[in-house]
């Protein structure tokens, strides 16, 4: 089984900041870029993610934490008492926590600024085989894991922050001594607050042909995926605008605008 802890340096008391912190040094450390001659190095960018995968999440961490102590390894299922977490499990639900695309996308601009590939093409080599996929706030999921996303696992985890929304709604609604099914008017820059942008990134080759792309929007029904299609001769730096597909706020839905960003190969 692995050591999770050591891959990353850490202590069994580590918190989630010092994790975190461990993290991304050790990635700008690992980035196959830095390390050409090291063929081990690509392999163990990934598991440094996969480590910090099952140590950030308390569920998983508590799982793996009891395996250790009862000796048991890996079996990807319940029934047989061991960690039931596969590397692809892993980091499927990694690339799906908003709070990790969030300090992951500060990563890939360090990236970008220490000269290392950064694009959508080198996420998806170096995490998930180069496997196609859709877009998801920003963040390219691909191939094999486009599909468990959209079904079963997604919907358990976005069922939650969707009854939040109708709630956090509701409540204010309530508040203002409306009806749950009535909507307030309200002005323009309120509703703009809730606007959203994803970064898109196309090849030269696709910016010029256009290209028909997958998204995954989230709404009062849950999670929805749209097939957007970028017309011939966009451009670097453009913005497309989807309207009323972005945040769900009290007043309204704001609008979606994919950022056209061209990407290196």
């Amino acid at each position: 089984m692995k050591d999770y802890y050591k891959i990353l340096g850490v202590t069994r008391t580590c918190n989630s900041e010092e994790i975190r912190k461990k993290y991304r040094k050790l990635a700008m450390q690992y980035h196959p870029d830095r390390n050409p001659d090291d063929p081990a190095a690509e392999e163990q960018f990934k598991e440094i993610a996969e480590a910090y995968g099952v140590l950030t999440d308390p569920v998983k961490r508590r799982e793996y934490d009891a395996c250790r102590t009862q000796g048991t390894a890996y079996t990807g299922s319940r029934a047989g008492g061991g960690f039931t977490y596969s590397q692809e499990d892993i980091l499927r639900d990694l690339f799906r926590d908003p709070n990790f695309q969030r300090m992951f996308s500060g990563l890939l601009r360090e990236f970008q600024r220490s000269g290392f590939r950064y694009s959508s093409t080198f996420i998806k080599k170096s995490f998930f085989g180069g496997k196609g996929g859709i877009f998801l706030g920003g963040i390219f999921l691909l191939g094999s894991l486009a599909n468990p996303l959209l079904s079963g696992t997604a919907k358990k985890a976005i069922g939650g922050q969707s009854s939040l929304l109708k709630s956090v709604g509701s409540s204010f609604k309530a508040l203002l001594g409306m009806k749950s099914g009535s909507a307030p008017s309200a002005p323009k820059e309120r509703i703009l607050e809730y606007d959203t942008t994803y970064q898109t990134p196309l090849t030269s080759s696709e910016l010029q042909r256009g290209k028909t792309i997958q998204i995954l929007v989230y709404g009062e029904k849950g999670e929805q995926t749209l097939k957007v299609k970028i017309p011939p001769g966009s451009r670097n730096g453009q913005k497309l605008r989807l309207k009323g597909k972005g945040r769900l706020g009290p007043f309204g839905r704001g609008d979606l605008y994919l950022h056209l960003v061209k990407k290196d190969l």
